[in-house]
């Protein structure tokens, strides 16, 4: 009797193993096409994040470097303005102290400025890039107010009578003074800072 095995003949049995192995073949061929998709898949969605970030860092780079000569150019206006209003303060002061240096009743305007109107600014501008700048700058502005102030007392004086306005000349032409040298000292350190 031949040899079988659950009804069937050796070789049925051997053709059925066959087309299991073959099937099973193809089903561990169908897996790791998957697996190989999947890993590509991967792969792409990994290059395409590597692509990204480059741009990212690219675009970074550009900003900073935007940001960079931006911050350049403030600092060349900051340094322009502050020179400028230097200069214009020194002036100013030094016109005031000729106005009111004669012996005789100064003619005073209605409204005493001695200093423009942009110097807080260019001092804040100056604390940016040099603080002893900004330091004498803002006791200059300060005593340039004590010297405001001295005039408008100076002012409602009585020309007639010198001894009642000699005194407010005097304390304004020595805050005049004193704010002329703190400007003086600024604009050294300054002018010796940006050269």
């Amino acid at each position: 009797m031949p040899e079988q095995a659950f009804g069937l003949s050796v070789n049925q049995v051997m053709a059925y193993a066959a087309v299991a192995n073959v099937l099973l073949v193809l089903v561990l061929a169908a897996i790791n096409i998957y697996y190989a998709w999947h890993a590509k898949r991967q792969a792409d969605a990994s290059r395409e994040q590597v692509a990204a970030s480059t741009q990212q860092a690219e675009i970074a780079a550009e900003t900073l470097s935007i940001l960079r000569k931006q911050m350049d150019q403030q600092r060349s206006a900051d340094l322009a303005t502050v020179t400028l209003q230097l200069k214009v303060a020194i002036h100013t002061v030094e016109d005031w102290l000729k106005r009111i240096g004669s012996e005789a009743y100064p003619q005073l305007p209605d409204e005493i400025r001695i200093l423009p109107a942009d110097f807080s600014i260019a001092t804040q501008r100056a604390n940016a890039i040099d603080q002893i700048v900004a330091e004498n700058m803002g006791a200059a502005s300060l005593y340039a107010g004590e010297a405001e102030t001295n005039l408008n007392i100076l002012r409602t004086r009585n020309p007639a009578q010198p001894q009642g306005w000699k005194d407010m000349q005097e304390k304004a032409t020595k805050n005049l003074n004193i704010a002329k040298y703190k400007l003086s000292v600024a604009r050294t350190r300054w002018e010796t800072m940006t050269e």
